[in-house]
């Protein structure tokens, strides 16, 4: 009986939240915990396949990648598409998608919340992306967030899918008996060099590493006298190139993607992995790989006559050099509106803006910058002393903010937001190109 009270007024609370205007992606799994604290366990208990999705940078891609090819193969998942990846969302995720049918659950999950889900959910396969410092006040430093994570995990049966070119991702290989290993091949594609540099000390010995190859920070081809080393992977991406989206080699297949920025290979080729310890094969792969496109803010791309924009999320310095990197890619004159917020969601310390290198901006060719969000003079000061001649405009309102970009007619709008600044931003880019489209 409580179980269905649960389940019936977590169903009753997204309508509600739809009704007022709201997604309502948490809401319904807060509900149901409350009624019965065991809900997700039981709900997990029915599905075969619970496949969770994690690391600093890339979840939801990956997970959205995941999601999509299967939906397009005609499997039935359960899925947290909309990004909610705490307790509360994946629980509304098994409560609102849960059929007699479904027997795959793929679960994108935020890293500091894997040991409490952990007490109610154990998955199958668990994909790790990658490590970097991100919100240091909710997960402390690398080291204390991966043994946090080891702990969690280990011992529990579960299949983990490591990035093998991530030191800090590897290392969770004493938590499983049984790891799968992707990763990229050394001159797959040149990335861009950043001043960030993330450790780049033996996690087993503390000495240093000695790297073979470099894709970029810490992400490459590593070994320590120690023994401690860069595994042999099964799923290796042997080649890419951006025309401007990703064309990817695996193996024998060449898959001609519709999304940019070349970080996302990376996401790729995790997608992959999962996609083929599921059992589909490269054909049902490219089935979903090639019509895949991003609605979520992550590379989601505009056009209008003239007018164009991208909007990237960035909420550490790794994410935030990577968009950036995209705009030096991009020919002509650009305008920038960077959101930052210090909402809980988004970590409380922002400190981590001085990371980034934002004197990328000061070699572009950029008409204005505007900053937003409720810490938009951080942005704004950290500009200054990056040396940024361009004309920075201060606007807190995010929305405004946004609009003030369809005032440069012949720039490329450049988007990057943190993690609550996201939402309003994207809305008001789909709201500015509608309108655009309707004049």
């Amino acid at each position: 009986m409580r179980h269905w009270t649960a389940t019936h007024l977590a169903k009753l609370a997204k309508q509600a939240s739809k009704a007022a205007g709201k997604k309502g992606t948490d809401l319904p799994g807060q509900v149901a915990r409350k009624v019965d604290k065991n809900i997700l366990r039981k709900l997990a208990s029915q599905v075969d396949e619970i496949v969770f999705i994690s690391g600093t940078n890339g979840k939801t891609t990956t997970s959205n990648l995941i999601g999509h090819t299967l939906n397009v193969n005609d499997v039935d998942i359960i899925h947290n598409n909309e990004g909610a990846n705490m307790a509360a969302g994946i629980t509304s995720a098994f409560i609102l998608q849960i059929k007699q049918s479904t027997k795959i659950a793929v679960i994108e999950i935020d890293e500091g919340s894997i040991p409490r889900v952990l007490n109610e959910v154990t998955p199958t396969m668990m994909v790790v992306t990658n490590f970097f410092r991100d919100q240091m006040d909710r997960f402390g430093e690398i080291d204390i967030m991966v043994n946090n994570i080891a702990d969690a995990i280990n011992n529990k049966g579960i299949k983990l899918l490591l990035n093998a070119d991530d030191p800090f991702v590897s290392r969770l290989k004493i938590a499983s008996d049984t790891v799968v290993y992707y990763g990229m091949k050394a001159h797959a594609h040149e990335f861009e060099q950043s001043t960030m540099n993330e450790s780049r000390y033996c996690p087993n010995c503390g000495r240093l590493l000695h790297y073979d190859y470099i894709q970029y920070n810490q992400i490459g081809h590593y070994h320590c006298e120690c023994g401690f080393k860069r595994e042999d992977t099964k799923y290796e991406v042997s080649e890419f190139n951006l025309n401007p989206f990703i064309n990817l080699d695996v193996g024998t297949a060449t898959f001609n993607m519709k999304i940019a920025g070349d970080f996302n290979a990376y996401n790729a080729i995790a997608a992959y992995t999962v996609l083929k310890e599921l059992g589909l094969n490269d054909e049902g792969i490219k089935r979903g790989f090639e019509t895949y496109t991003s609605n979520n803010g992550r590379m989601q791309y505009f056009e209008k006559d003239s007018k164009e924009a991208m909007i990237n999320l960035a909420k550490n310095p790794a994410g935030m050099n990577a968009s950036l990197s995209i705009g030096e890619q991009l020919d002509g004159s650009k305008v920038y509106v960077l959101g930052l917020n210090d909402n809980a969601a988004d970590g409380r310390d922002t400190s981590w803006i001085y990371d980034a290198d934002f004197e990328k901006l000061a070699k572009q060719q950029i008409e204005a910058i505007i900053v937003t969000g409720l810490r938009a003079e951080e942005l704004q000061l950290r500009l200054k002393l990056a040396g940024v001649e361009a004309p920075i405009i201060l606007e807190r309102d995010i929305y405004k903010a946004t609009a003030k970009t369809m005032d440069y007619k012949e720039s490329f709008t450049v988007a990057i937001p943190n993690y609550t600044s996201l939402a309003p931003m994207l809305e008001q880019l789909n709201h500015s190109f509608e309108e655009d489209k309707a004049r």
